[in-house]
């Protein structure tokens, strides 16, 4: 028997691999947003691998995003990651205003949307878990502001995301983030 994310799941495998006309810029609906209780977080992983490969399986170009590794990559790679595990001890609000202005650009094109962003463009369907790294400092609705009009058409873009649907808003790690109406949610409560 289905767990319920794994139930949910196959929702997404479905949109993302037989039903694509539902999902998508040309649908007005670019981002499904598949949401989990975070202290599913391991058994959650596992299953989107496993969509993932399953994906693949069905010849289709899966960009698996780790936005953990996203992240730390993207720090490493600008030669400030000691620089914030220390100030994470010492500064935490310097530490959030760095990371956004770091990873976030403010508002643009940032550098983590800029990199979902590149690997859509050979993708058939983007998959980002592992999204809790972006707490507090951004979140899921900031990078689909970002990404919006800046993604292939046709390349749904799934958020795997460690929160609940509340009333119409999500909650990300129990804090509102508030609506999204570009994205379809397919939640828990």
């Amino acid at each position: 028997m289905l767990s319920d994310f794994q139930a949910r799941l196959e929702e997404v495998e479905r949109l993302v691999r037989d039903d694509r006309d539902e999902v998508g810029k040309r649908a007005g609906v670019p981002f499904i947003v598949f949401t989990y209780d975070p202290g599913d977080e391991i058994e959650v992983d596992e299953e989107v691998r496993n969509l993932i490969e399953k994906l693949d399986y069905h010849d289709q170009t899966v960009a698996g995003i780790d936005m953990r590794e996203l992240v730390f990559s993207i720090l490493e790679d600008r030669g400030i990651l000691e620089n914030v595990i220390h100030l994470e001890r010492r500064d935490r609000d310097r530490l959030l205003d760095g990371l956004k202005s770091s990873l976030l650009d403010d508002g643009e094109m940032g550098q983590l949307a800029s990199a979902i962003a590149t690997a859509a463009e050979d993708a058939d369907t983007v998959i980002i878990y592992r999204m809790g790294i972006l707490y507090p400092f951004a979140s899921a609705s900031t990078l689909m502001g970002q990404l919006e009009t800046n993604t292939p058409d046709d390349t749904p873009i799934v958020f795997c995301y460690p929160a609940k649907v509340d009333d119409k808003s999500l909650r990300f790690l129990d804090e509102s983030e508030g609506t999204y109406y570009r994205a379809r949610v397919i939640g828990h409560e």
